[in-house]
């Protein structure tokens, strides 16, 4: 998945809601049952990493509240609850009707905007794939327990093919939705560094499907960068392979600090992820095998969250059945941790040697039981 998945900047809409036409104002009324009473918020997520706040409104004591906009062209907008539940809409104008329980909000029904019952209906099967690598990943535990290695080597290839399988849907999501925010909101689900040819084909098909809008281009500048990134040398710099991993001292779960330098004289999987980045989820059965293979043998693994919200974090703990040393600030992509490693895209791990030296880089799947195999000299 991409990285930084539009939670990046916060900026405020003054007055352009009233000095635009009329001509494409949309009007969006809520009713969630058993809803606390707070402020809900309408934002605007931009291809480029910006969030637009557009609207806010109180509820009333029965879940009900009205949101409004100008949209000049379709967007992508979610409303933010408390508790950071969210929304996802794909607007134009009109009248959107949302309906929903408190309790199990993502199951809201939504009336007067195809594109975004189209859009829910991918995210619900997004939702759907999570819990396939989930029970997959609780199956392999289970194998392992039970020392059956052909059927846990069966297991492995079936979750390496969910893999495939996932990245083929929102791929072939992003380049068949007639709704430009589905398909701008896919592509930015993939990661970079391992969807690039996808990702310059997608972006190369863009302007041909949706010309001339602001979504066009400002996704196009966000791939023009992020294509820059991607041919610019990994190992030159002092956290490039063969340099020196940088000091990290990062709140724990725990709530107590725990620094990096703390486990030298280890082998140490430096893993940034998020509860949120759905790629990183699936790639944490594998981060799991790896660890509970490998953890009496001089290996450990210092997880970074790029989180907001702690609770959800702690919650991809527990679902995900990590139990080595996670840290986080709980600034996501401001993360201080991110900042000094240059991480662009998520997951993506460096492992350190007992000397403190980056000896590589992004092991995804398979290729980090490989790895540790050759540095820990271990048997199969």
């Amino acid at each position: 998945m991409r990285s930084k998945q539009l939670l990046l900047i916060f900026i405020a809409l003054s007055g352009l809601v009233a000095c635009s036409s009329g001509d494409h104002k949309f009007i969006i009324i809520g009713s969630v049952t058993g809803m606390p009473e707070q402020t809900v918020i309408l934002e605007q997520l931009n291809a480029n990493d910006i969030i637009t706040i557009v609207d806010s409104e109180r509820t009333k004591p029965d879940g009900h509240f009205e949101l409004s906009g100008v949209a000049p062209e379709p967007g992508l907008y979610r409303i933010h609850f408390r508790q950071n539940k969210f929304i996802l809409l794909s607007v134009d104008k009109g009248n959107i009707k949302i309906t929903s329980n408190w309790k199990t909000l993502e199951n809201y029904t939504i009336a007067g905007s195809v594109p975004s019952e189209h859009l829910k209906n991918f995210v619900v099967s997004i939702r759907s794939h999570l819990r396939d690598f989930n029970t997959m990943s609780i199956v392999m535990d289970t194998l392992k327990t039970r020392g059956n290695d052909s059927i846990l080597d069966a297991a492995k290839k079936n979750f390496q093919d969910m893999g495939v399988q996932f990245t083929q849907f929102v791929e072939k999501y992003a380049d068949t939705t007639p709704y430009e925010p589905g398909a701008v909101f896919a592509a930015r689900m993939l990661n970079p560094m391992t969807e690039n040819n996808f990702l310059e084909s997608f972006a190369q098909s863009l302007n041909r499907r949706f010309p001339g809008t602001r979504m066009t281009k400002d996704y196009l500048e966000y791939y023009m960068k992020e294509s820059s990134k991607q041919k610019m040398p990994t190992n030159s710099g002092p956290v490039g392979l063969g340099g020196s991993a940088p000091e990290l001292v990062l709140t724990s779960v725990d709530g107590g600090p725990v620094s990096l330098s703390s486990f030298k004289g280890k082998y140490v999987l430096l893993d940034f992820w998020a509860s949120w980045c759905a790629p990183c989820r699936a790639e944490n059965p594998f981060i799991v095998a790896a660890y509970n293979k490998y953890k009496d043998k001089n290996f450990t693994i210092y997880g970074v969250s790029l989180d907001n919200n702690k609770d959800a974090w702690e919650r991809a703990i527990k679902d995900d059945h990590i139990t080595w040393t996670q840290v986080s600030d709980l600034k996501g992509w401001s993360s201080a941790a991110a900042m000094i490693y240059g991480v662009q895209s998520i997951p993506t791990n460096f492992l350190i040697d007992p000397k403190g030296k980056i000896i590589a880089q992004s092991l995804r799947g398979e290729q980090l039981d490989e790895m540790l195999k050759n540095v820990l000299k271990a048997t199969p």
